[in-house]
């Protein structure tokens, strides 16, 4: 009788993971590769650097869903009067832009990176994220890689001022959150920045 127990057991636990299917519910073992893989986007970090880069449609959502094209509110709040700056989003003084297809450190950019890695030498505990952002020309995948140079760039500036590699992250947006959503070079321009997060 004992060798009907265990093909019972079996059959059991397989109709019951199969009902768990069929009812949308998921197992524990589920639940866990689910959250793994939602906790974390893919590395593509150099040693001992964090940097985070997201597929298309994958960026995390976030403040950053609505802009003012105007320029009315942003202007006041830390915008360059004209420049579409996303509610809630980073001051003007946390930004860096870059050069079409590039990511090399403008010189008007470098008092921005300064004053920003002041602050963090100053605050040991402080971390900030740098987002690195492109315009829509390009392929996804290209403009992820381009986001991600950008980032790095600042990131190396920083270190080579005096922050600890440990209190900056990197993720790239590639054209995921525009600033700007025109099709001109304006728009691109203001699209082209790392965003410089506490």
């Amino acid at each position: 009788m004992n060798h009907w127990i265990r093909p019972l057991i079996v059959a059991a636990a397989l109709a019951l993971l199969a009902g768990c299917a069929a009812t949308g519910e998921s197992t524990t073992e589920e639940q866990q590769t689910t959250q793994d893989a939602t906790a974390q986007p893919s590395i593509t970090a150099q040693p001992g650097q964090e940097a985070y880069s997201y597929g298309y449609g994958q960026a995390p959502v976030g403040a950053y869903e609505t802009y003012d094209a105007a320029g009315g509110a942003a202007a006041g709040a830390g915008g360059r009067p004209g420049q579409a700056v996303a509610v809630g989003a980073v001051p003007a003084d946390r930004v860096v832009y870059f050069s079409f297809d590039s990511a090399e450190i403008l010189p008007e950019s470098r008092t921005i990176i300064e004053a920003n890695a002041r602050r963090l030498m100053k605050s040991s505990r402080t971390v900030t994220q740098l987002e690195g952002h492109t315009d829509e020309r390009g392929s996804r995948e290209y403009n992820i890689a381009l986001g991600e140079r950008r980032a790095n760039a600042v990131r190396q500036a920083m270190i080579a001022m005096g922050v600890t590699p440990q209190q900056i992250r990197v993720v790239s947006y590639g054209e995921e959150r525009p600033a700007a959503t025109g099709q001109d070079e304006q728009s691109y321009a203001l699209n082209r920045r790392v965003e410089i997060v506490y």
